[in-house]
């Protein structure tokens, strides 16, 4: 019914059970945690993601995209958290208020992982898990069924909004409306004419979403699965090698051993 995130692939990631998908997802959110004040102990987390990345062959468009993103998001994190720990460390950069220590920096390279780490696991969870399945997993986790039905057809939604918004501006432009220009009062005023379209657009898809549920009876009953992922050896392999990884990197971020 919905496609979503998910890419059509044929990849390692693909090939896995979504639960093992999802604990590893979990994993690396925890070791990020863990990490969070050394991105020094936060790169072999981040250097695992993008081998998920890899793995499950969503294309080097994607991981340029994502990577480009991280650089900026990078740069915001440094200035932000250089000047919170700028009295700490010895000084590495001084530019006018901008003053960089070495404690800063690995702070703001452990807050970066924090973030983006997650972001890349969680998207390869998406992108390599049909919605079909993703439901099959929330309920087998004991996610109630409407909460889980409404996560996954909000997360389907997502790409096709984004769309159609693209869509409205694009008309919007055509007809003579500059979005770029004027004070910030009349800017958020002339986006008036994209999110009356937008909402509208927005209502009838879920309209006709809740009356094609209600021909299929979904929430009256309990629901079962044709289809349902068999866990295999290969998602044993693939969460042992997982805990042991993430875990060594936990404790080494926690200070509980020493690398």
């Amino acid at each position: 019914m919905f496609t979503g995130l998910y890419i059509e692939r044929k990849s390692f990631m693909h090939g896995l059970d979504p639960r093992s998908k999802l604990i590893w997802s979990i994993l690396v959110l925890a070791a990020s945690i863990a990490t969070q004040f050394n991105g020094i102990k936060g790169i072999p987390v981040f250097i695992s993601t993008l081998m998920a990345l890899s793995l499950s062959g969503l294309g080097t468009g994607v991981a340029l995209l994502l990577i480009f993103n991280s650089l900026i998001f990078f740069l915001v994190s440094t200035i932000i958290w250089a000047g919170i720990y700028s009295s700490q460390g010895t000084v590495l950069l001084e530019m006018g208020w901008l003053r960089v220590t070495d404690v800063g920096l690995l702070v703001a390279l452990g807050k970066f992982f924090l973030i983006v780490n997650p972001i890349i696991a969680f998207v390869v969870f998406f992108a390599s898990t049909k919605p079909y399945h993703l439901m099959w997993t929330l309920e087998k986790i004991k996610v109630p069924h409407k909460l889980a039905l409404t996560f996954v057809i909000a997360l389907s939604l997502l790409p096709s909004m984004v769309k159609v918004a693209g869509d409205v501006i694009d008309a919007q432009r055509a007809r003579g409306l500059s979005l770029d220009k004027g004070s910030l009062v009349e800017r958020i005023r002339k986006h008036i004419p994209i999110i009356v379209p937008l909402f509208s657009k927005m209502l009838t898809d879920v309209w006709d979403l809740s009356l094609v549920l209600a021909t299929r009876a979904v929430g009256y009953g309990k629901r079962t699965y044709v289809l349902e992922s068999n866990w295999k050896s290969s998602d044993t392999i693939f969460i042992l090698v997982s805990l042991v990884f993430y875990g060594v990197i936990a404790a080494w971020g926690m200070g509980l051993i020493q690398l």
